[in-house]
């Protein structure tokens, strides 16, 4: 893990700070789901493609596998998750990346 080096020349261990995942990503070999709040170690580890910096006074919360599929299995009753958030595509199906809407 990097190290800050001060004016003085002395190091200075990296600061954790707590984090909310903005989409479904990895940290740690674990799962991270859409609104999680864990501590990540270092500015290295942090990441602006899924991950919003939080106050150190937010709790932290894990959203486990049994939970996910709770939430999923509940928003398909209500009719609020659709199709493509279900399989976890969230790629809109007119896009260079998928031509054929597939």
């Amino acid at each position: 893990m990097a190290k800050k080096v001060t004016m003085s020349g002395t190091t200075e261990k990296p600061r954790p700070f707590k984090v909310r995942a903005l989409q479904m990503g990895y940290y740690e070999h674990m799962r991270r789901r859409v609104g999680d709040v864990f501590v990540i170690q270092s500015e290295q580890e942090f990441s602006t493609r899924w991950m919003e910096r939080v106050s150190d006074h937010t709790p932290e919360r894990v959203t486990g596998a049994n939970a996910a599929i709770r939430q999923q299995h509940d928003g398909i009753l209500s009719g609020d998750v659709t199709r493509a958030s279900v399989l976890g595509d969230d790629t809109p199906p007119d896009t260079d990346a998928n031509p054929l809407g597939a």
